[in-house]
């Protein structure tokens, strides 16, 4: 210390420049000094953990539901009757009527599977309520044609 002293201001200064200018500051690396190899098998490189943006939003459809309708209907012998069935929301689902008594399928969709020529299926689009009726039509009906009529959906479990 005394020999800084007895040395003249502007040499001091000479040296403190000297002596400052040679100092590098570098900031502290975070981490190992080496970039290792990606690791897949380590946990937190695992890509199920990885955000995943799905540009296509899925969606559960609503399930179809039946709509109030009268059901208990009457007919005159020899008439036409057609039995309402009205579901809301059917999209890629399926009505089908069955004849209770018997468990007899009648149709499936617009298709009717019965042998009797008399029964069809009646398709009507009720788009303002974003359902559909669908009508079993069995045309000159007779005594025998008496009893319970299902309309069923295949949803899982199946409703009606």
């Amino acid at each position: 210390m005394k020999m800084l002293a007895s040395l003249p201001i502007s040499l001091l200064l000479l040296l403190m420049l000297l002596n400052t200018s040679m100092v590098e500051a570098k900031p502290k690396a975070k981490g190992s000094p080496d970039p290792g190899p990606w690791d897949w098998q380590n946990e937190q490189n695992d890509p199920s953990s990885y955000a995943v943006f799905n540009p296509y939003p899925v969606s559960k459809p609503e399930q179809p539901e039946f709509m109030k309708i009268n059901r208990n209907i009457s007919a005159v012998v020899g008439e036409t009757a057609f039995l309402p069935c009205r579901v809301k929301n059917l999209d890629e689902y399926t009505v089908s009527w069955i004849r209770a008594d018997d468990v007899t399928v009648l149709s499936v969709g617009h298709l009717a599977f019965s042998s009797d020529t008399r029964i069809s299926v009646v398709q009507v689009s009720r788009p303002r309520l974003s359902a559909s009726d669908w009508n079993l039509s069995i045309e000159n009906v007779s005594l025998v044609d008496d009893g319970m009529y299902e309309c069923q959906v295949n949803t899982d479990p199946k409703i009606n």
